[in-house]
């Protein structure tokens, strides 16, 4: 134990000693005076509270030291006495059963004023070891004033050496640890706050608050609940009527604006605290990121660029301004930026697995190997307890070359209870039910029964959240990483998404009531989405939750976003066919328990790690069977997540670890052939902190026939045939009516552009165009690797030719002429055009405009891939080998094999990709009849894209009976003419494959062979369709 913390601990002695008892064996304790602090904030707490732990509740009731709580306020009563004279018997009546330890205390700022007056409150507020003769003499005064300020100071250096040091057992209450590190810290500050008020303190106050889960809420004046963000925002106000240019307050009470989604007010917070702070780090980085956050990144940088040239060594700056850089196509110095944003991100990665080393300590081996039994419900096999005992032995062993930092202790911790949960939720179901697929009848539900509680999780208290990389999972899509670091910045969020959890029940880890059995086979889907608005996943799946078998599924949509009154919403909210539910305000602990009453027996994500997702709701494991689809395109890293839904030119089979990463087994289990595997694996097989770099995928695949991608562009985007043939005689004249509707188009949007000039497109947003430049000069110099060089040296083999792309944003379109410009000339630069964004039906008509769509490799096209080809424009499809490990970067070649056609449209390198787009853009042959475009369409805003008349005659692309026209639009038109056949756009075959995965996905967890390792953990489903 540190000296000098002993001697803090001391000095506090000192101080609330009366001076008679001095040299009393009984004196009171720096414990005493924590735990006493304590009690009094729990009785300030119950004014406003309308509900009362139940354990206190009782324990208030059956008498006893707990009555200590209705005793604070008396002007008589010694609390810090009373604490020590109760001794062990007050802890018990107070500690919270579930977790052993005594929860955080949540004080509004006018509370914690009160504390020290009731700490002493025989003695008038001041400490009892100063004289109370003579009170009102100005020197006495003064005396205690002085007194106060060196307590709050020397409370201050503990809280610091607990939140630096292993204090653990400085925190604890006679030989026990009651308190969290967190919560006396905390506590600390409230205590100092009290005696000595100034901003800092109510700064940190507000920092700590913060950094508290959603699930710890109070109840606020006004009776509604509020979170420790909201009570943070009280202290910053409180601590800015003290100081009203205190740095760190003006720019954390900005950032906590920010977070709440009060943009405007947040960036008005940042520019005062820059009028007065202009060169603070933090003030000038939580403004770019605001900035960022809200689609202005060309006005972001300039904001990170001063934070690093005040602090260079600001890593908090590096990713946002990559990101914001590359946004708008910045290449210049962006590359420095992204490789030290990487370099950290690994740093902050490694630095994490040293997080609550020794926790699992803090119970005894046989205890854990108890817990492992209770979650299998059944005794362990020699075999089976020998492997959980070496595991558990890696976090118990006092070799230094086997720590059990080396091993990630609080990921194991985390893993293991998740592990337990589907376990013991399993046995339940069996136990209840038997190895029932499907009910004749209706069975009993437990949905209503008691909850059974993860014993062991009491040690969730003193693990504390798990720290989080500042690269987002959704931003691995556009960088060059490796499978594991894409895995494990996943995972911490997966981590993270658990523990967030628990702190809705306390800290708790719940066993969740599986459903009953599906009468007669009929399950119940429950989808999760913050998307049910003007959305592109809404654009893509708006009619599969109609389209499903209403004998076989009930289907239940939860809204998790308010409405933006848009006709998509209006749409979902007044359909019969499934059952929607908006739980935008709802806690995750009412989420999860209508999902339990629900009865769902699949429950499906559709927002991953997107902004608006609710992933502790899956984390709290309210349902079986967990599946990922379609909002985010890549693994979620999480035990809470059983499947993802995919296909194999997405997702290679052996990048699932439950494939292909399953753990060595020992010699008995593998002579029996066993492909259960053992527990929870430590550095090996499926741990994604493992140091393998050869999968990438935690789920189990769900293999779609086709394409995992759904589009619902047949039901919902077929405006553009208004302007068709009603009844053309034959496909021949269909063809021709599109080809004229597409000169028609043509001439609209680029009205002074010869005929035969070959259009390429690219319609993504300009973050996926490039990553990882080379500085160069001249384009043979660039990197081949590099998607707009691949684009420039196109445009200079087709002299012919220009590239189309969007003001997406509007930002990037100088940076990119400009790049153009110093890398293949100006005549190369002058051939690419910009076009405003269109709105959807717009722009799904204009992409027909194209001849050939270029898609980019890091991130590819994913819903505009299915707008292209829905148009009937061929598209530059990506399957490189270098990046089969991102399925962010396979979905435009996944969707293109799902239309028959996709041999011609997909490459699989960078010298390919070149040759097909040249070659397939020579192909178009010339013919000199003529039309006249008559329609007027897109002919708003024409000078925006070049020109300045639209050619009305001239020498069309077409032959007058639309053949021989070359490979690119024979292409073309057999992408038209069978778009409503192909199943790429075959809405409804597409759902009734995936009911055939969900009803395997049900049969295999009741089966109990979902947790099973190997290639059987794949779900192929057979397309008997055709």
């Amino acid at each position: 134990m540190p000296a000098t913390t002993e001697c803090y601990m001391r000095a506090i002695e000192v101080v609330i000693q009366p001076p008679q008892s001095h040299c009393s064996v009984s004196k009171v304790t720096y414990q005493d005076f924590v735990l006493a602090a304590w009690t009094i904030g729990l009785a300030l707490s119950f004014v406003r509270e309308c509900r009362v732990p139940p354990h206190i509740a009782s324990a208030l009731k059956s008498g006893g030291h707990a009555s200590i709580l209705t005793r604070v306020g008396n002007l008589d009563f010694d609390v810090i006495q009373a604490v020590h004279d109760a001794g062990d018997d007050l802890i018990r009546a107070l500690v919270d059963p579930a977790t052993g330890t005594l929860p955080h205390l949540i004080l509004f700022p006018e509370q914690i004023f009160q504390l020290s007056a009731l700490l002493f409150s025989t003695r008038k507020g001041n400490s009892p070891n100063i004289l109370t003769t003579h009170l009102a003499n100005s020197a006495n005064d003064q005396y205690s004033t002085n007194v106060k300020t060196a307590t709050a100071s020397v409370l201050l250096s503990l809280a610091r050496r607990y939140q630096t040091t292993d204090c653990t057992t400085l925190l604890g209450l006679r030989k026990t640890c009651y308190f969290t590190t967190d919560s006396v810290v905390l506590l600390l500050h409230y205590i100092a706050a009290s005696l000595c008020p100034n901003a800092s303190i109510y700064n940190d106050i507000g920092v700590m608050l913060c950094g508290l889960g959603p699930g710890e809420t109070v109840t606020g004046p006004q009776g509604q609940s509020m979170s420790g963000r909201d009570i943070a925002r009280l202290y910053y106000e409180r601590g800015l009527q003290v100081d009203p240019t205190h740095p760190h307050l003006l720019s954390n009470l900005g950032s906590l604006l920010k977070d709440a989604g009060h943009t405007t007010h947040a960036i008005g917070i940042f520019h005062h605290t820059l009028s007065v702070h202009p060169d603070l780090d933090i003030a000038l980085v939580n403004m770019a990121n605001t900035l960022k956050d809200t689609g202005r990144c060309a006005e972001a940088v300039p904001y990170y660029l001063r934070a690093i040239s005040v602090n260079p060594n600001f890593s908090d700056a590096y990713c946002g301004l990559s990101h914001s850089m590359n946004a708008v196509c910045q290449w210049g110095e962006r590359d420095v930026w992204m490789r030290k944003a990487i370099e950290v991100c690994e740093k902050q990665l490694s630095d994490a697995d040293t997080q609550a080393t020794g926790l699992l300590r803090t119970k005894s081996l046989e205890e854990w190997m108890a817990l492992v039994q209770l979650a299998h419900g059944r005794p362990l096999s020699s075999v089976e307890e020998k492997e959980w005992i070496q595991r558990f032995r890696l976090f118990f062993v006092d070799d230094p070359s086997v720590t059990s930092a080396n091993c990630n202790e609080a990921s194991f911790l985390i893993r293991l209870l998740e592990w337990c949960l589907s376990r013991m939720q399993h046995a339940w179901y069996i136990k209840s039910y038997g190895h029932t697929v499907r009910a004749d009848t209706p069975q009993p539900s437990l949905s209503t029964t008691n909850r059974l509680t993860l014993p062991m999780c009491s040690v969730l208290s003193s693990l504390g959240y798990p720290k989080l990389p500042f690269i987002l999972p959704f931003h691995t899509f556009t960088l060059p990483l490796t499978p594991r670091t894409i895995r494990l910045i996943a995972h911490r969020n997966a981590l993270n998404a658990f523990y967030t959890a628990t702190t809705y029940t306390n800290k708790t880890a719940i066993v969740y009531p599986p459903p009953s059995p599906p009468v007669r086979g009929k399950l119940n889907i429950g989808y999760v989405s913050s998307d049910y608005n003007d959305h592109p996943l809404t654009h893509l799946m708006k009619s599969v939750f109609s389209l499903h078998n209403s004998q076989q599924f009930n289907v239940f949509l939860y809204a998790t976003s308010p409405s933006d009154g848009s006709l998509h919403r209006q749409y979902y909210e007044r359909q019969t066919t499934f059952h929607f539910t908006e739980v935008s305000s709802w806690s995750v602990s009412a989420i999860v328990d209508r999902i339990v009453q629900d009865q769902i027996h699949i429950l499906v994500n559709l927002g991953g790690y997107t902004k608006g997702a609710r992933n502790e709701v899956f984390a709290a494991r309210p349902c079986p069977v967990q599946i990922s689809l379609m909002g985010f395109a890549g693994t979620l890293g999480a035990g809470w997540c059983d499947y993802l839904v995919c296909d194999e030119v997405a997702c290679p089979p052996d990048l699932f670890a439950t494939v292909s990463a399953h753990p060595a087994q020992s010699a008995s289990r593998a002579e029996d052939g066993s492909h259960a595997g053992v527990g929870v694996p430590v550095n090996e097989g499926c741990d994604p902190s493992s140091p393998a770099t050869d999968w990438i995928y935690t789920e189990r695949p769900i293999y779609m026939p086709h394409s995992f991608f759904v589009t619902d562009h047949k039901q919902s985007y077929r405006h553009d045939e208004q302007s068709l043939p009603p009844n053309p005689a034959s496909s021949t004249d269909l063809w021709l009516a599109e080809l004229r509707r597409r000169e028609e188009a043509r001439c609209a949007i680029f009205p002074d552009l010869p005929k035969d000039v070959v259009i390429f497109a690219n319609f993504n947003q300009l973050y996926k165009v490039s990553l990882f430049l080379a500085v160069t000069h001249h384009m043979t110099d660039v990197d081949t690797d590099v998607i707009f060089c691949i684009w420039l040296r196109i445009l200079y083999r087709v002299p012919r030719s220009i590239l189309w792309l969007l003001r997406f944003p509007a930002a990037g379109e100088a940076n990119l002429i400009q790049t153009a410009t110093a890398w293949a000339g100006p005549e190369v630069a002058s051939r690419i055009r910009f076009t405003d964004v269109a709105v959807k039906e717009l722009h799904i008509y204009r992409c027909r405009v194209a001849d050939l769509v270029l898609d980019t490799v890091e991130c590819s096209a994913h819903t505009v891939a299915t707008d292209v080809l829905w148009s009937g424009t061929p598209i530059i499809a990506c399957a490189w080998q270098s990046h089969r490990h991102k399925m962010s970067s396979r979905v435009a070649a996944s969707v293109a094999y799902a239309t028959g056609l996709g041999k011609q449209m997909v490459v699989h390198g960078w010298e390919e990709y070149e040759d097909r787009a040249v070659t397939l853009a020579n192909s178009l042959r010339r013919h000199d009849i003529l039309i006249s475009p008559s329609a007027r369409l897109l002919q708003k805003g024409n000078s925006k894209a070049g020109g300045s008349s639209p050619a009305t005659t001239g020498p069309s692309l077409y032959g007058n009976d639309g053949e021989d026209l070359g490979e690119l639009m024979e292409l073309r038109k057999r992408l038209f003419l069978t778009r409503k056949s192909m199943p790429l756009f075959d809405t409804a075959r597409w759902t009734r494959n995936l009911e055939k995965g969900y009803v395997a996905a049900w049969k295999r967890w009741v089966e109990g062979r979902q947790f099973a390792y190997g290639e059987d953990t794949c779900i192929r489903v057979q397309d008997d369709e055709g």
